[in-house]
């Protein structure tokens, strides 16, 4: 199995705010510092949210283009940076695609349950138009995955050719904010066992996990091959449930987690070399 992880870091999200912790990242200057800290830390991509003027969940193009020209200003390209599509009760599906079609950003991440909400017939095409434009756009796609029927929907199109044909990539997720942080066990087994069960069919896939137990269960994830993303807007602390300082120091303590499995973090570079999966 290859030692290598990607490790992706997700510094914010659409909900959370400075209230919930001072270091969290919302202008596009913060998010560029928690970048390059990223970087050092051992992450290989970096999860963007952008946020309007009244601190709320944001898809405006022009607030994306000054979040990723204020990384490129730092670090260059040397994470992959992708941009998140969520709704978070607020936006529709073609203002999800709109902002990627506008954007024409190196990645995205697309919730199946959000961008395909139905199986009819027009929803379908919709969604297959979409993948096709994105791929032939040369944008890395990351499909959200938030149990085993999204997974098994997720295949059921992909051999309908609604999903394109190739190795994809997808984003495991395990728990909610409002979960029980001690019992993730469970939903991770059953996660596992579904992934596992069509080897034939077997994306690249990460996973992320919410709250104190977020980096036990990354570590679960990478030790069985996942790689993993890890961040404040899954979680806030460390491992002995103290409050985390900064982002890089979640991913310092991923990466340092990975290292007592004889695992390695993956560039950006190396991540770029995958086919195009990621």
């Amino acid at each position: 199995m290859n030692n290598r992880r990607l490790i992706a870091v997700a510094p914010n999200g659409a909900r959370r705010t400075k209230t919930d912790h001072a270091a969290l990242p919302t202008r596009p200057e913060e998010i560029a510092h928690v970048a390059r800290e990223a970087l050092q830390a051992g992450a290989g991509l970096i999860h963007l949210h952008v946020r309007d003027d009244a601190n709320q969940h944001s898809l405006d193009p022009a607030r994306y283009r000054d979040a990723l020209s204020a990384i490129k200003d730092t670090i260059g390209d040397a994470l992959i940076a992708q941009v998140t599509t969520e709704a978070c009760g607020i936006y529709s599906r073609d203002e999800q695609m709109r902002v990627v079609q506008t954007l024409r950003p190196e990645a995205c991440s697309i919730a199946l349950r959000e961008l395909c909400p139905t199986d009819q017939p027009e929803d379908t095409a919709t969604f297959r138009h979409f993948l096709e434009d994105c791929y032939n756009e040369g944008i890395l796609l990351q499909y959200i995955l938030y149990d085993n029927v999204d997974l098994a929907r997720f295949r059921r199109l992909q051999s309908e050719g609604i999903i394109p044909d190739g190795r994809p990539f997808v984003l495991l997720v395990i728990g909610r904010y409002t979960s029980n942080p001690d019992h993730w066990q469970p939903e991770f087994l059953t996660l596992m066992n579904a992934l596992h069960a069509a080897p034939d069919m077997m994306p690249d896939w990460a996973v992320c996990g919410f709250g104190v137990a977020q980096l036990s269960i990354l570590t679960a994830a990478a030790s069985l091959g996942g790689h993993v993303r890890i961040g404040f807007e899954n979680g806030l602390h460390l491992p002995d449930g103290t409050l985390a300082r900064t982002n890089g120091e979640l991913v310092g303590a991923c990466t340092t987690a990975f290292k007592g499995l004889g695992l390695s973090p993956m560039t950006a570079a190396e991540a770029r070399d995958m086919g195009g999966r990621i």
